[in-house]
């Protein structure tokens, strides 16, 4: 007996089409998981050299990592399973802390959604740059950078604290509070987002802590200094009296 036929029972061409399908969905996926580790490296190096006050490093960096989220748009557009959930995602969550921690540096504030899109819209057009709704964030990929950025205001903060800068650590945490605030009232589903947010409330405990040792610090400093001026005001009360004393004894 003769084996039936696959034609008899599928569609060959169809099938082919599937299978090709989806080997240019793989081939995309590699594309964007490639391309979004440098879109995070960049990110993440941008953010250190914000943290040793190298400005002009970070622009660069953050130029290098807008060029790459262009690149991949038209990908991720086009099938939105290559974003969502995934690398792509992760690597503008990213995007999105270091923009905001550049901002907050700058400007001593927590930038819009839109902010943040028109800055990356910025940073990766060329001579016809993209507006920035070609760059929009999801509400996760925003409140997900944002609460990392709470922690780089916190390491950022404790650096300020060495150097005795008060103001610069009670800034972050007031911003630290004031997104603590906003985001008690959102309702947030148990996952990534969720276990990041329960984190806030430690990084604004850790700043208040900072703050309130910096300013112990800054009294008891004052405290000493005024005691040292004190002593030495005594002992050169005390010399002048001694002096006077020899003085009177050595008159005639």
């Amino acid at each position: 007996m003769l084996a039936p036929s696959e034609s008899q029972f599928l569609d060959p061409a169809a099938w082919d089409a599937v299978a090709s399908r989806l080997r240019q969905h793989d081939e995309q996926r590699e594309t964007v998981i490639k391309r979004s580790r440098d879109v995070q490296k960049a990110a993440k190096q941008a953010i250190f050299a914000l943290h040793r006050g190298d400005g002009a490093r970070a622009a660069g960096l953050l130029r290098d990592a807008a060029g790459a989220v262009r690149e991949l748009r038209p990908l991720v557009d086009a099938d939105p399973t290559l974003r969502h959930g995934g690398s792509f995602s992760s690597a503008l969550e990213e995007l999105a802390e270091a923009h905001v921690f550049r901002a907050f540096l700058e400007a001593g504030r927590v930038p819009s959604p839109a902010d943040v899109a028109a800055e990356v819209a910025a940073a990766g057009g060329d001579g016809g740059a993209p507006t920035a709704a070609a760059f929009e964030l999801t509400p996760d990929e925003y409140l997900g950078g944002v609460l990392d950025f709470a922690g780089e205001a916190n390491r950022y903060a404790v650096a300020r604290a060495t150097a005795r800068d008060a103001p610069s650590v009670a800034r972050c945490r007031d911003a630290v509070e004031a997104l603590l605030g906003r985001f008690l009232a959102l309702d947030l589903r148990n996952g990534a987002l969720r276990k990041k947010y329960d984190g806030l409330k430690y990084c604004l405990r850790n700043l208040e802590n900072v703050l309130y040792e910096l300013r112990l610090a800054e009294d008891t400093g004052r405290a000493l200094a005024l005691a040292a001026g004190k002593r030495g005001g005594a002992a050169g009360a005390a010399a002048e009296g001694g002096a006077a004393g020899v003085a009177d004894e050595d008159a005639p």
